[in-house]
């Protein structure tokens, strides 16, 4: 009982306030604002009637125009697969093997480009060398003739491998690490190198 006499004396003081009169600006304003909200209303209370329209529209147009075209493409599409399929069985698809790989510029291996002068071997011996890509020598490990690889032989390969000039491998053009592996043959004068 006392909140509804609350809010009754609320009311009357409100209707008591003094009135405003909206200005023209404001009151055209929201005219213009209710207006828009009507038609975008009454446009999509239409819409059912105007997307059965397109659709119909849509139709048409795909009747027309992809109907005509669909043989056509079609036919192409399974022309290409035939003659594409009659292209591989007449050239199989071969993988390609190495030992028929010919070489390109695009790599190009490491090679002795001067050798030092050296003392002939006590025992075949051979090495594989790791080159940088300035051509310096990195490292060398002895591969095969390790068992009769004495210090003498050991200090004469090294001291040929430090004045020896080689020329790195390259791969597009730009130098590479590599390895090359050099065979030393007992009492022969001449070393052969192999990339």
């Amino acid at each position: 009982m006392r909140r509804a006499q609350a809010d009754q004396e609320i009311r009357d003081l409100l209707r008591e306030l003094p009135r405003r009169r909206v200005s023209g600006d404001l009151a055209l304003e929201l005219q213009i604002t209710a207006s828009k909200e009507a038609a975008r209303r009454r446009m999509w209370a239409a819409a059912p009637a105007l997307l059965v329209r397109m659709r119909s529209r849509f139709e048409l147009w795909k009747a027309n125009m992809m109907r005509p075209l669909a043989v056509p493409t079609m036919g192409g599409l399974l022309a290409g697969v035939m003659v594409f399929a009659m292209f591989v069985q007449i050239h199989p698809v071969r993988a390609n093997s190495l030992a028929a790989d010919r070489p390109t510029g695009l790599y190009t291996e490491a090679m002795a480009k001067t050798l030092a002068p050296f003392e002939p071997p006590t025992a075949d011996a051979e090495i594989e060398v790791s080159i940088d890509e300035q051509g310096r020598v990195a490292d060398y490990v002895v591969v095969a003739g390790k068992a009769t690889f004495n210090v003498e032989v050991k200090r004469s390969v090294e001291r040929t491998l430090l004045f020896t000039e080689f020329t790195p491998a390259t791969s597009f053009g730009q130098a590479v690490p590599s390895k090359l592996r050099l065979t030393l043959r007992k009492g022969a004068a001449a070393i052969t190198v192999k990339g």
